[in-house]
């Protein structure tokens, strides 16, 4: 601590012995400038609270209590008479409650390796929420709930959350987490004890692979040398914008195009396009060699092409 010039609190330093054995065995001795370490049960570290067994019981039931003092604030907002529309009551559900549900179950991922019984004290949480937001019977089904909100289970929730961090982590090489979720080394040993929690890994391998996932074809992402505060800002020219285009004859617009074009002599055009109709999306990029286009339907497909001479 005096080399690298730490200095830590002995008030708020203590021990946390995380094991599983039922036999009986003793709790390490710590000292910390000569004086004991308590040795404790749980402990909270970035608001998570880490037990013992690392079963996160105390954690899910703090959790709980925090969310469910939350939904008084709905249980305010959401009167029948005066109350708010049902966009601002889920807006306010999302920020308030969805927000606490979703910190430390991916990034970083720690209660969400808690077993599925213990998770689940935590749906009645959301089910009561929509239920607030959308005025709904007590009685009414979690999964009329889930439809009419558009939200996700808790459970589905989760595993899209993991997969997207392991996506994330999968783009960078630097990651040190990268060889921990992507390491094979203990298969056969959770395929011949499938009582313990599996890693975060092979957990989400199911999803991955549902969605194509090759950890190969992942593009790796990498951070510029230069700093961005010394990049040189882009130059925009909205002199297009101030003519209304309900009410200027596209010949007027036509001629002023060329106008700025005439400046631009010595540069690279590119142009684009794109539309939306119902659930097809489209778009197109023309340059002066190739020309990319892009359709998403029921499955994405994109193609690039280059023009024939004389086009």
């Amino acid at each position: 601590m005096d080399l690298n010039g730490f200095k830590f609190s002995q008030t708020k330093t203590v021990c946390v012995h995380f094991c599983r054995l039922r036999k009986t065995h003793p709790d390490p001795h710590l000292l910390l400038n000569g004086t004991p370490t308590p040795v404790v049960d749980q402990t909270k570290f970035l608001g998570l609270i880490f037990d013992k067994k690392l079963s996160f019981v105390p954690h899910l039931q703090y959790l709980r209590k925090k969310c469910m003092k939350a939904l008084n604030l709905l249980r305010v907002v959401a009167h029948s008479r005066w109350g708010s529309d049902e966009n601002t009551l889920l807006h306010l559900y999302s920020s308030l409650i969805r927000s606490k549900l979703d910190y430390g179950a991916v990034e970083p991922v720690v209660y969400g390796s808690a077993r599925k019984s213990y998770l689940r004290m935590l749906e009645p949480v959301q089910n009561q929420a929509l239920r607030l937001c959308l005025g709904a019977f007590r009685t009414s089904q979690a999964t009329s709930l889930h439809i009419e909100a558009n939200e996700m289970p808790l459970d589905l929730r989760r595993r899209k959350l993991a997969s997207q961090y392991c996506l994330k982590v999968s783009s960078t090489v630097t990651n040190p987490a990268r060889c921990c979720i992507f390491n094979k080394q203990f298969v056969k040993f959770f395929d011949k004890s499938p009582n313990p929690i599996r890693p975060l890994g092979f957990r989400v391998s199911g999803d991955l692979s549902d969605i194509g996932f090759v950890q190969k074809c992942i593009q790796l992402s990498s951070l510029s040398s230069a700093p961005p505060w010394l990049l040189s800002l882009p130059s925009v020219d909205f002199s297009l914008t101030v003519l209304s285009k309900s009410d200027t004859n596209p010949e007027i617009f036509q001629s002023k195009f060329l106008e700025v074009c005439e400046g631009l002599q010595d540069h690279y055009h590119i142009y684009t396009d794109g539309s939306r109709m119902n659930s097809l999306v489209g778009a197109a990029a023309v340059g002066l060699q190739d020309i990319t286009d892009y359709r998403q339907s029921q499955h994405f497909h994109s193609r690039t092409r280059r023009p024939e001479l004389g086009t």
